[in-house]
């Protein structure tokens, strides 16, 4: 797994900000909601986390022959992947650790799930609650997701964790009448990218099976509590069978950069040793293995025009 899991103690009020050119700072709480769930009115509060996104804004140099205006849209929304994927992976961990005991008693153990990485990119998670106005942040339990899961006492900014619940609750409320009557399901990630922003993943129905296109953006308005759509592929929501083995190639339904979600499916399953290739009418981009000193990726993507 590409993150570990985390610690026992926080420091309520305290906030740690990690900036570093074209890095990601991942603090990840669970929303998970499934598509066949009650209207958002009788739906439990989902479990949330925040997690952040850094990008550099340096136009790159391209040699590939795409230009500087693709290259930077697609690192923001591959890093805004790179930041769902982690949370998958984070938020099962802290899930089963908590379903083993490590917090305590699960029947008592909190319920949300916060994910982040330390300043000096140790993987962190762990359990909380959040009181009613979605203001202070209860019996936050923390450990490192890396090693022995020893705990974890170092500050982290209880604000935006509380925050990034509150946005990623606010979003599921919003979308999940309509996505639970098309029989979607779905998972609510709330990400700094550098402000507060909750996505929409779609997730696929039955096994052996993958989604591209299908999600949606959203950040906090100008009026309190309000939500301001930044992106919506709703329309393009695809759900197709996965082989078993072979390299893997997604087509994206956008013109020119690929969707989040497309970006998030392509490296899960690259992740998992696949090959993969994703293709827009503009270009075909590749995940190969490299190093990306900037982020520290072990997979890096290719890119080249499609020539007609």
């Amino acid at each position: 797994m590409a993150a570990s899991l985390l610690s026992r103690r926080a420091h309520p009020y305290t906030a740690r900000r990690i900036v570093s050119g074209l890095s990601l700072v991942l603090f990840s709480g669970a929303v998970s909601a499934c598509a066949g769930a009650p209207p958002a009115a009788e739906a439990p509060v989902p479990d949330v986390s925040p997690v952040q996104v850094v990008v550099d804004t340096a136009p790159p140099l391209p040699a590939d022959g795409m230009s500087a205006d693709f290259h930077n849209r697609f690192a923001r929304n591959d890093a805004r992947a790179r930041a769902i994927v982690y949370w998958m992976q984070c938020t099962a961990t802290v899930a089963r650790l908590r379903a083993e005991g490590r917090f305590g008693p699960a029947a008592r153990a909190p319920r949300a799930i916060h994910c982040s990485r330390s300043a000096d990119g140790v993987p962190i998670g762990g359990v909380f609650d959040i009181d009613s106005s979605f203001r202070r942040v209860q019996r936050l339990a923390l450990v490192r997701l890396d090693g022995a899961r020893p705990g974890y006492s170092e500050p982290v900014d209880t604000v935006a964790i509380a925050a990034a619940h509150h946005l990623a609750r606010d979003v599921h409320a919003r979308v999940n009448r309509s996505w639970a009557a098309r029989k979607r399901p779905f998972s609510v990630v709330p990400i700094a990218a550098p402000a507060l922003e909750a996505w929409v993943i779609p997730r696929a129905t039955k096994a052996r099976s993958y989604v591209v296109g299908g999600d949606m953006g959203f950040a906090r308005a100008a009026a309190p509590d309000s939500l301001q759509l930044i992106d919506d592929h709703s329309a393009t929501w695809t759900q197709l069978n996965l082989a078993a083995s072979g390299p893997l190639r997604l087509f994206s339904s956008v013109r020119d950069v690929a969707a989040v979600t497309d970006l998030v499916t392509a490296r899960w399953y690259a992740e998992l040793g696949r090959s993969v290739t994703l293709s827009t009418p503009a270009a075909v981009s590749t995940l190969e293995a490299g190093f990306d000193p900037a982020t520290g990726a072990r997979l890096v993507w290719r890119h080249a025009p499609v020539t007609r």
